[in-house]
């Protein structure tokens, strides 16, 4: 199978040479990092970004009266969610989310791990009990399995409007 993932090992490589703190990327097994930055594009992925993927807008803009299924066809032929709309690259902001949320992983943070983390209002271990708050204000990042900080906020300008509808006429 022929994974792929935002940026690439190399422009990874530069970014964490310039970057403070790097220790995750740099310690980490260079069979590792490929992987964690397939982790962290499959994470980006699944969110819900504005516009539509670059091949379904081609589509859109060759032939307005496409059907359902060319545009089905023209999302499937792209395998990630960017580039988008007009874009023929991916944005430095969507490699540099990957390259963090990889630096994330690669420091041991599951997504999974910490949302469930933030719950715990009282851990004991003597007796050993856990209460967990029923109404707690989550971390919005961790709330969408972005494990870090800094991607969400860069990724966050890049999402579609949770408020908005978009509507689509059946033939």
């Amino acid at each position: 199978m022929n994974y792929t993932y935002y940026g690439t090992l190399a422009e990874a490589n530069e970014y964490f040479g310039n970057r403070l703190h790097a220790d995750a990327w740099l310690n980490a097994d260079v069979t590792d990092r490929p992987k964690a930055l397939i982790a962290a594009t499959r994470i980006i992925d699944t969110l819900n970004f504005q516009g539509d993927k670059a091949a379904v807008w081609q589509l859109d803009q060759a032939n307005p009266a496409a059907t359902d299924d060319d545009e089905r066809a023209a999302d499937a032929s792209q395998a990630l969610q960017f580039p988008r709309d007009s874009d023929t690259d991916v944005p430095d902001d969507i490699k540099i989310a990957c390259f963090e949320i990889a630096f994330s992983l690669l420091d041991n943070k599951d997504p999974e791990i910490e949302l469930e983390n933030l719950r715990v209002l009282t851990e004991s271990y003597g007796g050993t009990k856990t209460i967990y708050g029923p109404d707690l204000t989550y971390v919005e990042h961790l709330i969408n399995m972005i494990p870090s900080a800094l991607a969400w906020r860069i990724l966050r300008p890049y999402l579609r409007d949770e408020n908005q509808i978009r509507l689509a006429r059946i033939s």
